[in-house]
């Protein structure tokens, strides 16, 4: 089965030297320590707590940084984590055009608002976009400055994280902005974001990274947080490692090259998809999206779905080990199930048709016994 989901970009978890490591991790050595080290050290912060999946990180986060008279926005295309986790604290959210922020939505708020809040994705999967932080960090400090009102930014960055930014720390290193994770006096709007290891990173779980006395706060009210020993050893030896290898240029050139070739055999193809070019996935739309995805796996290739959408798209998704040949075949068995399904159409319509003539000649008939 070849893999073109939206998962492990950096062809991670198969790399020989995560494999070997997952065997020789019984040396006496606190590998914890060491990770949650590696981690901090990357993205620049004093400490780093780590969680079963992203989810629960998110809602950590929020649960600590929301209060009670904030007014929560998030875009209208925006996939169901944000939502849930913010029905989990119980708080309310209203919804914005995507890339903006409504000008009516900010003049009109009520008086008890003692925050404005924006919550989002880093990176959108539904419409293969990224979170424009930069006009809204921009847009919320002119309106802070005309109210008084304070906002704050919360990405989601699951899919960011170790795959955007000159340093590969996600959204906000895409754009030049240092999140902040603790708030300080001076930041008119403080950053915030949650990260996975599970997608670029080739691991498993959440985290959150930021100031030592914060998190240290946070983790005592926090159910959730995993200790040294609710952490497999092999799995915190191996993301060690995954790390190390996350942050070498030449899987990201390879990524990079994958993803032009991608975006060349499409649109040698003559297929409508939608792509961007700082993200190593394509977006497809097709007349059935679980029928082409079931037809891909039993030609021997998992793709992936958008959730969350009116219509559901296909998505293809390249990692820095895929071959062109590869990636030449899953274009041409895309090609042929799409024919497939379209050929499978073509005869259940002309079905329905004469089912449809058979059936209006019956009642013809009927009628003319009846009189």
């Amino acid at each position: 089965m070849y893999s073109f989901s939206t998962s492990d970009y950096l062809a991670i978890r198969t790399d020989p030297e995560i494999l070997q490591l997952t065997f020789d991790s019984e040396k006496p050595i606190d590998y914890y320590q060491v990770f949650e080290r590696k981690i901090s050290q990357f993205f620049g912060t004093e400490m780093t707590l780590f969680f079963p999946d992203s989810y629960l990180a998110l809602v950590a986060l929020l649960r600590n940084l929301i209060q009670t008279n904030d007014r929560i926005f998030i875009p209208e295309e925006t996939d169901g984590s944000i939502p849930d986790a913010l029905e989990i604290i119980q708080r309310r959210h209203e919804t914005v055009t995507v890339g903006t922020i409504n000008e009516h939505c900010l003049e009109s708020l009520p008086q008890t608002v003692s925050r404005v809040v924006f919550l989002a994705n880093g990176i959108c999967e539904m419409n293969g976009s990224i979170a424009p932080v930069d006009l809204w960090k921009k847009r919320l400090e002119q309106f802070s400055a005309q109210t008084g009102i304070p906002a704050l930014i919360i990405l989601d960055d699951s899919l960011g994280v170790g795959l955007l930014g000159p340093n590969y720390r996600g959204t906000f290193d895409y754009y030049g902005i240092t999140a902040n994770q603790y708030f300080e006096p001076n930041e008119t709007v403080p950053c915030f974001s949650c990260g996975s290891l599970t997608e670029a990173l080739g691991s498993s779980g959440g985290f959150l990274t930021g100031n030592r006395k914060w998190l240290r706060n946070l983790k005592k009210s926090e159910p959730c947080c995993c200790s040294r020993n609710q952490m497999p050893l092999s799995t915190v030896v191996a993301s060690t490692k995954a790390l190390e290898l996350a942050m070498r240029s030449q899987r990201h050139e390879a990524l990079e090259r994958n993803r032009r070739i991608l975006v060349e055999k499409l649109n040698h193809s003559g297929l409508n998809f939608s792509s961007n070019s700082n993200l190593p996935f394509v977006l497809l739309k097709v007349p059935n999206a679980k029928e082409t995805v079931n037809g891909m796996r039993i030609r021997g290739y998992q793709i992936g779905i958008t959730h969350f959408t009116r219509k559901p798209q296909i998505t293809l998704a390249v990692n820095s080990n895929h071959k062109e040949a590869e990636i030449e075949f899953l274009v041409h068995a895309l090609i042929c199930q799409l024919e497939h399904e379209k050929k499978k159409e073509k005869k259940n319509t002309g079905y329905r048709k004469n089912a449809t003539k058979a059936e209006q000649e019956n009642n013809v008939i009927q009628k003319e016994n009846i009189s």
